[in-house]
C-alpha cells in the first residue's frame, strides 16, 4: 500500500536525519555511549541533542507496536475471532506524536534561552568542556526534520488504521455471506468458494476509498480566477512587506530620537515610514478589491453549476428533497462559500505573508527571541485544528436545521390560503419554531466552542508577549540588544500574533464554509438516477406506446408497489383512455412514459424502442404532456406558450415557432379569444404560477403549450378534473379537436371524454383490470360498470343521469 511504504520511507528518513544529528558531534567519542555515566557527562539539556535521538527512537518504537497491533485482521480469544481497537490505535497514534512534538518544541525553547552561540559542533580538538556539544546546526536541524516528520507519521499512521478498518470490516462482511450462502447450498459446498466475490469486491471497495472531494472542486471552480488571485496575492504580499517594514521603521526612530540621537537620521526615517505605510494602504486596497471581484465570479460560477446541476436530477430526487432545502442550498450556502472563502483566504494570504516577512525581521533582530515567539505557532495550529473538527460538523447540523426550518416556511407560505382556509396559524407557527429551538441549541453550542477557542488562543497570546519581554528585558540587561530593538521585536511580536490571530480565525471560518460547501458540492457532482444518454432521433415517429411487464414503485416509497407486471399498448393514432380508483396507478403510466422514472422492471417503449434511447429534447417535441393544475411562469403568455421551445434552450432559430404557430396553438386550444382581449395580448404578464389567469385560461394555455409542439402523442393528466362546469365545457372541446390524428393517453373522470376513446382501460391495483369500448365494459358488469354506478348513485337526479349517459361522470 502506499500509505504503509510512505510511512516507512518517512521513518527511515527521520532516524536517519536525527541519528546522523545526534552522532556526528560525538564521531570521536562515541564508545561513551555504552556507559550510563559516560553519556551523563557528556550531555547538556542546552547543548546536546542526544535527548532529541532518544525521544524519536522512543516514538518511532510506540508507532510501530500501535501498527503491529492492529495490522492483522483479528485476534483470537476462546476461539473468538475479535476485532482490533482500531479507535484506541487511531487515538493513541494521535496523541503520542502530539506528545512528542510538544517535547520537541521545550527543547527548542531551552536551546534558544541556554544553547551557546556555536553554529557547529566542536572539532577533535576541542576542550574537554565542549564534548557533546551539538551546535546550533544540527540541534535545530534533527529538531525541525522530527517534526514535519511526526505530522507525516501522524497523518499516514492514522490513514493506515481508517484502512485496516474498513478492511476488517469487509471481510466480515464478506465472510457472513459466505456463510449464508455456503448454508444455503443444496450440495452443502464450503463458504469459501462462495466468499471469494465477495472478498474481492470488499477489497476494491477499500482500495477505491477517496478523500472529500471538497476542497479540490473549489480549487477548480475558482482556476478561471486564478489571474486576478494571483495579481490579488501579489498586492498582499507588498503590502505585507510595508506593514513589517514598519515596526523597523519605529525602531530605528526610537533609537535615533533617544538611544543615539541623529535628527537628520530621524527625519529621513519618519518620511520613509510615511511611505512605506501609503505603499501599504494602497496595495491593502488593491488586493481587497481584486479579491471582492474574485468572491463574487465564484458566486455567480457555484450558483450556476448547482441550479445546472439541479436541472438535471430526476423527479426521484425531488419526492425525496424538500424544496426549502434545496433553495436554501442554492441561496444560502453557496453565498455562505464564496463569501467565506473569498473573504478568509484574502486574509490568510494577507496574514500568512505578513507573518513570513515579520519572522524575517524578527530573526534579523533576535533568533533566540524570535524562537521562543515561533513556539506559538503549533500550539495555536493545534487549537484550531481541534476547534475547526468540531465546528465543521456543527456547522454542517447548523445548515441542516436551517434548511428543514427554512422549508417549513416555504411549504407554508406557498400554501397561505390553505393554511387559512384549515385555521392552521397555530401549528404552522409551532413546527417552525420547534425548528428553530434546535437551530437556536447549535447555535448556542458553536457559541460555547467559539468562547472556549478565543479563550485559549487570546492567553496564549499574552503568555508569549510576557515570555518575550521578560526573556528581552533580559538581554536589553546583558547588553546584546538595543532597547529601540526590542521595541521594534514587541512591535514584530504583536504584527505576528495579529497574524496568528487571524490565521486561527480564518481557520474556523473556512471550517464553517467547507462544511456548507460539502453540501454543495455533493449536489454539484450528483449523478442523476435516470440518465439523459439517449441519442436516437428517428426520421420518422409514429407514437406507438408500450408498457411491457412493468412494475414501479416511487423512490419516495420504495417499500410500496405502485405497479405489478403491468402490460399496454397504445397504437398510433388511437385514442387510449385510463381509468380506475385513485392511486391505481394510472398517473405512474404517464410519468414512466415522460421518463419521470424509471420502472423497476420491465420496459417502457415508443416505436417498440425504449424511450429512454430517444434524444430527450427531442422527444420532448413530440411527446407533449397537459397535466391537472398545469404551471405558467412569470413570462409573457406567449413566452409561456413556447415554454422549452427557445434558442435558449438549443431550438435552432429556424424551427423556433414564429407568431402565427403560437397563435394557431392557441385557436385549437380554445384561448385565441381571451388572449386578444387582454390588453396587452400575446405579450401580457401571466404573474407567477400564472395568478393572474383563472384555472380555465390557464389549462388552455397549457394545451397550447402542448399543441404548438405539434405533437404525435399526446398525454392528458386529468386535464379537466379541477375546472368548473363552464371552463371545463370549453376545455373539453379544445381537447376533442387536438385529439384527432393524435395517440392520446388520457386520464380522466369526466364520462364525456372516456366514452369517446377507441378504448378504455381500467387499471386496478397497478394492473390491467379490463379493457375494451364504453358499451362493452358497461355490459360486462366488472370494475368500470361498478365505478359508474358508484359514481351515478351519489348524484341526486340518478335516474335521468341513467338514462342519458352522456352527462354522467365518472370518479378515477
Amino acid at each position: 500500500m502506499h500509505d504503509a511504504a510512505a510511512l516507512l520511507l518517512t521513518w527511515v528518513l527521520k532516524l536517519g536525519v536525527v541519528t546522523a544529528a545526534a552522532l556526528y558531534p560525538l564521531r570521536s567519542e562515541l564508545w561513551r555511549l555504552s556507559h550510563f555515566f559516560d553519556v551523563a557527562d557528556i550531555y547538556s539539556l542546552a547543548d546536546s541533542n542526544l535527548d532529541v535521538w532518544a525521544l524519536t527512537l522512543a516514538q518511532a518504537a510506540v508507532l510501530a507496536a500501535l501498527l503491529s497491533w492492529v495490522s492483522s485482521p483479528g485476534r483470537r480469544y476462546s476461539g473468538l475471532v475479535m476485532a482490533p481497537p482500531y479507535s484506541k490505535a487511531s487515538h493513541g497514534i494521535y496523541w503520542s506524536c502530539t506528545l512528542f512534538e510538544l517535547l520537541l518544541l521545550g527543547k527548542a525553547v531551552v536551546a534558544a534561552v541556554l544553547a551557546e552561540d556555536r553554529l557547529l559542533p566542536p572539532g577533535p580538538d576541542a576542550p574537554a568542556e565542549a564534548v557533546g556539544h551539538s551546535g546550533l546546526l544540527c540541534m535545530y536541524g534533527s529538531i525541525v526534520a522530527a517534526l514535519l516528520c511526526s505530522f507525516l507519521e501522524g497523518w499516514l499512521g492514522q490513514r493506515l488504521v481508517a484502512r485496516w478498518r474498513k478492511l476488517c470490516e469487509a471481510l466480515e462482511a464478506s465472510m457472513a455471506g459466505g456463510s449464508s450462502r455456503s448454508g444455503s447450498s443444496a450440495h452443502g459446498s464450503s463458504g469459501s468458494s462462495a466468499a471469494q466475490p465477495l472478498l474481492g469486491k470488499a477489497t476494491a471497495v477499500v482500495e477505491e476509498d477517496k478523500e472529500s472531494a471538497t476542497i479540490p472542486e473549489l480549487i477548480l471552480l475558482s482556476a478561471p480566477d486564478a489571474h486576478i488571485l494571483m495579481l490579488a496575492f501579489t498586492a498582499g504580499a507588498a503590502a505585507a512587506l510595508g506593514q513589517a517594514a514598519i515596526p523597523y521603521y519605529t525602531g530605528k526612530i526610537i533609537d535615533y530620537a533617544s538611544i543615539d540621537p541623529d535628527p537628520h537620521q530621524f527625519k529621513m526615517t519618519t518620511l520613509k515610514m510615511l511611505g512605506v505605510a501609503l505603499g501599504c494602504a494602497v496595495f491593502t486596497g488593491i488586493r481587497g478589491g481584486l479579491f471582492t471581484v474574485a468572491m463574487t465570479r465564484l458566486n455567480v460560477r457555484l450558483r450556476q453549476k448547482l441550479f445546472s446541476s439541479l436541472m438535471q436530477q430526476d423527479a426521484g430526487f425531488f419526492d425525496t428533497t424538500k424544496t426549502g432545502e434545496i433553495t436554501s442550498r442554492l441561496a444560502a450556502d453557496t453565498t455562505t462559500v464564496s463569501d467565506q472563502i473569498c473573504l478568509n483566504l484574502n486574509v490568510m494570504l494577507r496574514s500568512a505573508t505578513q507573518a513570513a516577512m515579520v519572522l524575517v525581521f524578527m530573526f534579523s533582530a533576535s533568533w533566540r527571541l524570535t524562537v521562543v515567539t515561533f513556539v506559538m505557532i503549533p500550539l495555536v495550529l493545534v487549537v484550531c485544528k481541534l476547534y475547526g473538527a468540531y465546528y465543521r460538523k456543527l456547522s454542517k447540523k447548523v445548515q441542516t436545521e436551517l434548511a428543514e426550518a427554512n422549508s417549513v416556511a416555504d411549504e407554508a407560505l406557498s400554501s397561505m390560503t390553505t393554511v387559512k382556509a384549515h385555521a392552521a396559524e397555530d401549528s404552522t407557527l409551532a413546527a417552525y419554531a420547534a425548528k428553530l429551538r434546535r437551530f437556536h441549541m447549535l447555535q448556542r453550542s458553536e457559541a460555547v466552542a467559539y468562547a472556549l477557542y478565543m479563550t485559549t488562543n487570546t492567553f496564549l497570546a499574552a503568555a508569549v508577549v510576557a515570555a518575550v519581554l521578560f526573556y528581552g528585558g533580559t538581554l536589553v540587561l546583558r547588553g546584546a540588544m538595543s532597547a529601540g530593538s526590542l521595541v521594534s521585536f514587541m512591535l514584530f511580536q504583536q504584527s505576528l500574533s495579529s497574524a496568528f490571530q487571524a490565521l486561527g480565525d480564518v481557520f474556523s471560518a473556512l471550517s464553517a464554509a467547507v462544511g456548507a460547501a460539502d453540501k454543495v458540492v455533493e449536489l454539484m457532482k450528483r449523478q442523476p438516477a435516470v440518465a439523459e444518454t439517449g441519442s436516437l432521433v428517428p426520421a420518422q415517429f409514429q407514437g406507438k406506446l408500450t408498457l411491457q411487464d412493468v412494475t414501479f414503485h416511487y423512490p419516495a416509497r420504495p417499500t410500496l408497489r405502485v405497479l405489478s407486471g403491468l402490460s399496454l399498448t397504445v397504437r398510433p393514432g388511437e385514442i387510449v383512455a385510463l381509468v380506475g380508483p385513485s392511486g391505481g396507478g394510472k398517473s405512474s403510466i404517464v410519468k414512466l412514459v415522460e421518463r419521470f422514472y424509471e420502472p423497476g422492471e420491465g420496459r417502457v417503449l415508443i416505436d417498440d424502442r425504449p424511450v429512454g434511447e430517444y434524444n430527450r429534447k427531442w422527444l420532448k417535441q413530440r411527446v407533449a404532456l397537459v397535466s391537472q393544475e398545469p404551471v405558467l411562469y412569470a413570462r409573457s403568455i406567449r413566452r409561456n406558450i413556447l415554454y422549452g421551445l427557445e434558442e435558449e434552450d438549443g431550438v435552432p432559430p429556424d424551427q423556433v415557432p414564429t407568431q402565427e404557430d403560437v397563435e394557431q396553438a392557441a385557436r385549437l386550444a380554445n384561448a385565441h379569444d381571451f388572449i386578444c382581449a387582454l390588453p396587452e395580448g400575446y405579450e401580457t404578464e401571466c404573474g407567477e404560477k400564472g395568478v393572474q389567469l383563472s384555472g380555465g385560461q390557464k389549462q388552455r394555455i397549457a394545451i397550447a403549450r402542448a399543441l404548438v409542439r405539434r405533437p404525435a402523442v399526446l398525454l392528458l393528466d386529468e386535464a379537466t378534473s379541477a375546472l368548473d362546469a363552464d371552463s371545463e365545457a370549453v376545455v373539453q372541446e379544445a381537447l376533442d379537436r387536438t385529439m384527432k390524428n393524435r395517440t392520446v393517453l388520457v386520464i380522466a373522470h369526466r364520462l364525456s371524454t372516456v366514452q369517446d376513446a377507441h378504448r378504455i382501460v381500467v387499471i386496478q391495483h397497478g394492473q390491467v383490470a379490463e379493457q375494451g369500448t364504453h358499451d362493452e365494459l358497461l355490459e360486462a358488469g366488472g370494475v368500470y360498470a361498478s365505478l359508474v354506478r358508484r359514481q351515478l348513485a351519489r348524484a341526486p337526479s340518478a335516474a335521468s343521469l341513467l338514462r342519458s349517459t352522456s352527462s354522467a361522470s365518472i370518479l378515477r
